[in-house]
């Protein structure tokens, strides 16, 4: 089987060397066909710089009318890095109820920011805060980074039956 590997590579000429390459070093048969093939041994690619963002969203009491709930964000981008963090709300039924943006140059990396919810236009139960960050570095394209999304709860506490003293 490792000879029906290696000949498929080297019959697929420059396109398999090319997958040698993209090899980790530490992977015995690549560095042998990577030998055989002519291709780098070493995986010499450039670290990536970090790209990431974190939400957190407490559980809490759904209120009546139409009212502010907070959450957290924290940013990681390189400087210099323009970006555009997309947040918003959805319900238990999957239907989004808020949202919100936060911008460089307007807002820090990491903070509390706040999203409005109408009681009247939801129902108790498990949300979740969704979150898209949006990078340029003035250099190519606007990159894409989906940050994990955080699930909470909003509930409407449940009322004591009140006894009527005689």
């Amino acid at each position: 089987m490792g000879l029906a590997l290696v000949g498929g590579l080297i019959g697929a000429g420059a396109s398999g060397a090319a997958a040698v390459d993209s090899a980790s070093s530490t992977d015995p048969l690549s560095s042998l066909l990577g030998g055989l093939l002519g291709g780098s041994t070493t995986s010499a690619s450039p670290q990536a710089p970090t790209i990431s963002g974190h939400l957190d969203m407490r559980s809490q009491r759904l209120r009546k009318g139409c009212q502010k709930y907070a959450y957290q964000y924290r940013l990681q981008v390189p400087d210099g890095t323009e970006f555009d963090f997309e947040t918003f709300v959805t319900d238990p039924r999957g239907i989004s109820q808020a949202s919100d943006v936060i911008l460089s140059g307007a807002d820090p990396l990491s903070g509390t920011k706040t999203v409005t919810i109408c009681r009247s236009n939801t129902e108790p139960g498990r949300f979740v805060l969704h979150g898209a960050l949006y990078t340029n570095d003035g250099q190519g394209p606007t990159t894409t980074t989906k940050v994990p999304d955080e699930p909470f709860r909003l509930t409407i506490p449940k009322h004591k039956k009140r006894h009527h003293r005689a």
